[in-house]
C-alpha cells in the first residue's frame, strides 16, 4: 500500500518517540508527518487488525480536547474519521482512519490535476465543510496540505478528505483563543481571522476559495517570499481569477472571486460556490491545468482521477 508523503504538516521528522504500543492496542510503525500540535504515525490496531493513523501530542493540552471534540461531531465521507481519543502519561493520542493517497499540496506541486479535477474536488470540499458547519464546527485551517486525495475513493463519495481539526472552533464549547489571538496558516487566512476577530463559516469559505484559486491560477496570490511580506498582503483585494483565466466559465470565476471578498458578508455561501463548481464541470478542461502546462515536464495524474467520468460522477452525484 502506498501511503501519502504527508498526512498533516510539512515535515517527516518526529521530535519525540512515543512508546511502541499506545492505548493498549495501537502499535506505532513509523511517523508519517508532523503538524503544529503533534506527529502523525502509521500504526497497527492489534484488536481490529487494521492500519490506522495515530496523532501523538506529547503534552496533553486543550488543543487535543478541541480537535477530538470537533472531529467526534463529524461523520462525512469528505472528512477523515476519528476512531478514538485517549491519553497516557500526559500524552494525547487521536486515532483516525488511515487514508492512502496524497495531499492536495503534493498534487499541486506535481502539476497532477486538470481544471476539471480541481472543480470536482472543490465540490467535495464544499460538501465536507457544509457538514462541519452544520455541526457547529469551523475548521479555521483549510489549506492544500490539510486535504487528502485518496488513491481509491469509493464510487460517489470520498474523492477528497479534509483533515487536521487542531485549530477548529466548536460552537457551544469553551473559546480556547481570545479575541486578538491568531490561529491558522497565514497564506490561507481570511482577513478577519488574521486580525484576530472571532471567525464564522465565511472564513472557511474564503480559505477554500483561495485553495481552488491556487489550483486554477497556478499560485497563491497571498503568499509572498517572507511571512512579513505575506502579512502585508492580507486584507487587500486579490487579482480576479476572471482576469487571470479568461478561458474559464464566467460563473466559476465570478463565484471564486466573490468568495474571496475582503468583507465576510459579501462572499456568498458555500452553496453558491458549490453550485458554480458543479455547473462548470462539463465545460472546463480535463487536460493538464495551468500549474502543469508549460511548468512541469512529464507531469502525471493520479490513477484515481482517470477516467474523468468517475470523478465527475462522484462530484455531481450522478
Amino acid at each position: 500500500m502506498r501511503i501519502t508523503r504527508r498526512l498533516a504538516g510539512d515535515s517527516d521528522d518526529s521530535p519525540w518517540d512515543p512508546p511502541d504500543l499506545v492505548l493498549g492496542r495501537y502499535r506505532l510503525r513509523r511517523p508519517l508527518g508532523a503538524g503544529a500540535f503533534g506527529t502523525v504515525w502509521l500504526a497497527h490496531d492489534e484488536r481490529l487488525v487494521r492500519e490506522v493513523a495515530v496523532k501523538v501530542i506529547p503534552s496533553a493540552t486543550a488543543e487535543k480536547g478541541r480537535e477530538a471534540l470537533a472531529a467526534a461531531r463529524l461523520n462525512h465521507p469528505g472528512i477523515v474519521m476519528l476512531y478514538e481519543a485517549g491519553e497516557e502519561d500526559r500524552t494525547a493520542y487521536l486515532v483516525s482512519e488511515l487514508v492512502a493517497g496524497e495531499t492536495l499540496a503534493d498534487l499541486y506541486a506535481d502539476g497532477a490535476l486538470s481544471d476539471r479535477d480541481i472543480a470536482c474536488l472543490g465540490v467535495a470540499l464544499c460538501d465536507a465543510l457544509a457538514h462541519a458547519h452544520a455541526q457547529g464546527v469551523i475548521h479555521r485551517d483549510v489549506k492544500p496540505s490539510n486535504v487528502m486525495v485518496p488513491d481509491d475513493p469509493a464510487q460517489g463519495a470520498g474523492i477528497a478528505k479534509l483533515t487536521d481539526f487542531g485549530v477548529a472552533h466548536v460552537a457551544g464549547g469553551e473559546l480556547l483563543t481570545r479575541t486578538g489571538d491568531i490561529v491558522g496558516t497565514l497564506a490561507y487566512m481570511a482577513p478577519e481571522q488574521a486580525e484576530g476577530a472571532r471567525v464564522t463559516p465565511a472564513a472557511d469559505l474564503y480559505a477554500l476559495a483561495l485553495v481552488l484559486y491556487e489550483g486554477l491560477a497556478g499560485d497563491n496570490p497571498v503568499r509572498a517570499a517572507t511571512p512579513a511580506a505575506t502579512a502585508r498582503r492580507l486584507g487587500r483585494p486579490l487579482p480576479t481569477l476572471a482576469r487571470r483565466r479568461r478561458d474559464l466559465p464566467p460563473g466559476l470565476s465570478a463565484a471564486l472571486d466573490r468568495a474571496l471578498a475582503v468583507v465576510p458578508e459579501e462572499r456568498g455561501t458555500l452553496a453558491d460556490l458549490r453550485r458554480a463548481l458543479s455547473e462548470s464541470i462539463p465545460d472546463v478542461s480535463d487536460e493538464g491545468g495551468t500549474i502543469a502546462s508549460g511548468v512541469f515536464e512529464g507531469w502525471r495524474r493520479p490513477t484515481l482521477l482517470r477516467p474523468a467520468d468517475r470523478i465527475l460522477a462522484a462530484a455531481t452525484g450522478t
